[in-house]
């Protein structure tokens, strides 16, 4: 994954869409103007209805960069980006919503550190219409990437990331697997798995927060006491737990490094009551891994519950 600074590494960009036609055409323009110019555009498009193909066929006919494919059938969210990301020809890929806007240096500012990592991702700045008037960043500048956080609590959406195609095959082997995983948890597993990753703790796209978004939701707020009740709650869940140990059975298979993460996978992957409890033990003893920045005792708490948390939380999208 060495970069020869003397020859230009070639640069797809995927989009994915869905009758994304409002703010389709601010986002197509900020890729295609980027300081360092992208080898492809490539944008699989999942049956709109409205007029995404339209402004993407036009767009077509002004820049040969821009790809247009077109499922037959509704592929859903994740297995439309998984499955595009096999068309890429590019060294790195960099994954696009259809409704954000990139900072025109982003793709400049990532090669800038791409050295030899298997993957980047970077902060974001949240806004709803005006970039100018941003509701300031996504990521605290401490955020963790160690195997185990990442495993235990994905939080990295796929418009953050930039990675090299070696982690493709990887990838795709447990997209085989479960077609509908959740693509940018997945990529961030490929990723640690594969090669060093690093946090860019710089603002590169402006995220659009709106209630039709894909990718927005509102998340459930709980007090102290209540986040511990429904989490216990959680084990009682049926679906969820299946959908937890759906997730964990397709990562078993990755190459981790750290023997706590392969037996977290292990406990995790039974679906049964007494091996996610297991989990909970060992995230519990690995509570540095999970909680640094908080009290002994809170961060031991928090790490035991962080199983739960996952079956309460994750499960809703890990495999959807």
């Amino acid at each position: 994954m060495n970069i020869n600074p003397s020859s230009p590494v070639s640069i797809s960009v995927v989009m994915c869409t869905y009758n994304g036609d409002k703010y389709l055409e601010q986002q197509i323009d900020s890729i295609l103007c980027q300081t360092y110019p992208i080898h492809e555009l490539i944008i699989q498009d999942d049956c709109s209805t409205d007029r995404t193909v339209t402004i993407i066929e036009a767009y077509q006919k002004r820049d040969p960069r821009v790809k247009l494919y077109i499922n037959e059938a509704p592929l859903g969210f994740n297995y439309n980006f998984s499955s595009a990301f096999a068309k890429a020809e590019g060294e790195y890929i960099a994954s696009s919503d259809q409704d954000d806007i990139w900072r025109p240096d982003k793709i400049e500012i990532l090669m800038n550190h791409a050295t030899n990592h298997s993957l980047l991702f970077h902060n974001s700045y949240l806004f709803t219409t005006d970039i100018q008037q941003t509701m300031g960043k996504k990521n605290k500048s401490n955020v963790l990437y160690n195997e185990l956080y990442l495993l235990m609590k994905p939080y990295v959406p796929g418009h953050e990331c930039f990675f090299h195609r070696n982690i493709l095959p990887i990838f795709q082997q447990a997209v085989k697997q479960e077609n509908n995983i959740s693509y940018d948890s997945l990529l961030m597993l490929a990723a640690v798995v594969s090669g060093p990753i690093e946090f860019i703790d710089e603002g590169l796209v402006y995220w659009r927060r709106h209630p039709q978004a894909t990718s927005y939701h509102t998340e459930q707020k709980y007090n102290a006491w209540e986040g511990l009740q429904t989490a216990l709650k959680s084990l009682s869940n049926h679906s969820q737990r299946n959908v937890t140990k759906r997730y964990f059975r397709v990562v078993s298979s990755y190459p981790f490094r750290q023997k706590y993460t392969i037996r977290t996978i292990r406990y995790m992957k039974t679906g049964s009551i007494v091996g996610i409890l297991k989990a909970c033990c060992v995230c519990c003893i690995q509570h540095k891994q999970l909680y640094p920045h908080t009290r002994f005792l809170q961060s031991c708490i928090k790490s035991f519950f962080t199983p739960l948390y996952f079956i309460r939380d994750c499960s809703k999208f890990a495999i959807h």
